[in-house]
């Protein structure tokens, strides 16, 4: 995914795919965030899933539990 793609979203998703992201960055550090991660979090952010909101470990666990169940 490129930044032309990023900027070309729509508000909602963009911002959807940018909290995402900044789980992964947050869980892996931002050098060791993959193109496979930003793909999955573009995926994310077009679906109406709802993310917790209660602290940013839940975030986080949630991201990642989402990122290890698409790999199997």
């Amino acid at each position: 995914m490129n930044p032309n793609t990023i900027r070309e979203m729509a508000p909602h998703t963009r911002q959807r795919f940018h909290f995402a992201a900044s789980s992964f960055s947050r869980m892996y550090g931002v050098d060791k965030v993959t193109p496979e991660m930003i793909d999955f979090c573009a995926v994310w952010a077009e679906q109406t899933m709802p993310a917790p909101l209660e602290g940013l470990n839940e975030v986080d666990r949630y991201f990642r539990d989402l990122w290890i169940e698409s790999r199997n």
